[in-house]
């Protein structure tokens, strides 16, 4: 099993070529997947000093 930085996976269902467009525009930001997801959701929420994540150009 993968390490999950003590953190629990969460599996959620993308279409394969959403995911990797995701994953290259993530990583033009100099961040991953999780952690724009996670800037997301707290900025969803409406958690206090969340912002919503930059959306990257091009």
């Amino acid at each position: 099993m993968a390490p999950t930085r003590g953190t629990p996976t969460r599996p959620i269902r993308i279409e394969p070529a959403l995911w990797e467009s995701f994953g290259k525009a993530t990583a033009r930001q100099g961040t991953d997947r999780s952690a724009a997801l996670r800037d997301f959701i707290r900025w969803y929420i409406g958690e206090a000093g969340a912002t919503l994540p930059e959306r990257p150009t091009g």
